[in-house]
C-alpha cells in the first residue's frame, strides 16, 4: 500500500509500530474475553474436546521440518516468477488504459497495479495448483524468516517515544480500528450464533493475520479453528489488497 500511494517511509514505521502496540494489548483482551460473564451472557462457549493427538499438536506443528534443496529452489523461484509475470501484466495494463480517460483511469489504477497483479496471480496458482504448492517443503519456514526480518526493517526507524509524542493520533487510529473490529464481530456473532472462541479467532485473523490467529488457537487448544482462521486470514490479506487500493484511488480523487 505505502509503495503503491508513495507514503514517506518514516510514516509507515511510525504506522507499523502504532498498529503492534494497539495490537498487543488487543490480543490480550481477546484471550481474557472467553472468560468474561457478561460475554457470556451473548456468546455460548464452543465445547472443546482434546485427546492425545490434539495434546501434541502445537509440538507437531511448530517441529522441526524436513527441507530439501529442491524445494528452496522451487519456493524462491516461484516468487520470483510471480512478481515478474505481474510486474510485465500492470505494465501492459498502464500502457494500452488511457491515463487521461477519467472513466478508465480507475481500471488502470486496479489492473495497472502490480501488487493487486502479484495478489491476484498468487490466489489463482494457489486455488487451482494447490497440490503443487500444498508439498513444498520449507515454504512456511522461509515465509515466516522473511516476515520477521520485514518487522524488524520497518521497526528499526521508529520510535514509540516519538510517535506518542508527535503522531498519537496515529495510535487513536489504530484503536479506533480495532474497536470497531470487535463490536462488528461480537454483532454479528450474537446475530448468527456462533461460539465464543469463533469470534474471538475471526477478530484475531481480521486485525493480526493468519499467524497470530493460527498462533493464539495452538496456545489454547482451539485445534479445530487452526485451518478456518489461517484461510480466513488469507482472505483478508487478498481482500485488503483491492480494497485499499480502491479506497485509496477513490479519495485521491477528491
Amino acid at each position: 500500500m505505502s509503495q503503491s500511494f508513495n507514503v514517506p517511509g518514516e510514516l509507515v514505521s511510525a504506522a507499523v509500530v502504532s498498529d503492534n502496540l494497539i495490537m498487543a494489548v488487543y490480543f490480550l483482551l481477546l484471550i481474557a474475553l472467553p472468560s468474561m460473564a457478561f460475554i457470556l451472557k451473548f456468546l455460548k462457549q464452543k465445547t472443546i474436546v482434546k485427546n492425545n493427538s490434539e495434546n501434541n499438536f502445537s509440538a507437531n506443528f511448530w517441529k522441526a521440518k524436513e527441507i530439501s534443496l529442491k524445494d528452496i529452489a522451487l519456493c524462491i523461484a516461484a516468487s520470483f516468477a510471480i512478481v515478474f509475470v505481474s510486474q510485465v501484466i500492470a505494465d501492459y495494463f498502464n500502457s494500452v488504459i488511457p491515463a487521461s480517460d477519467i472513466s478508465l483511469s480507475f481500471l488502470r489504477g486496479m489492473v495497472g497495479n502490480k501488487y493487486l497483479m502479484i495478489t491476484t496471480i498468487t490466489m489463482i496458482l494457489a486455488t487451482y495448483f494447490s497440490k503443487f504448492f500444498g508439498d513444498l517443503g520449507g515454504s512456511q519456514e522461509i515465509g515466516a524468516l522473511i516476515i520477521q526480518i520485514f518487522f524488524v526493517v520497518i521497526g528499526i526507524p521508529a520510535s514509540v517515544s516519538l510517535i506518542v509524542e508527535k503522531s498519537p493520533l496515529l495510535l487513536v487510529f489504530c484503536a479506533i480500528i480495532v474497536s470497531v473490529n470487535l463490536l462488528v464481530t461480537l454483532f454479528f456473532g450474537r446475530i448468527f450464533k456462533y461460539k465464543i472462541e469463533e469470534v474471538v479467532m475471526a477478530s484475531n485473523a481480521n486485525i493480526g493475520g493468519p499467524t497470530t490467529a493460527a498462533a493464539m488457537a495452538i496456545a489454547k487448544g482451539w485445534t479445530s479453528l487452526i485451518v478456518p482462521v489461517m484461510l480466513v486470514g488469507c482472505l483478508g490479506y487478498v481482500l485488503g489488497n483491492y480494497f485499499g487500493i480502491f479506497v485509496g484511488d477513490f479519495l485521491m480523487r477528491f
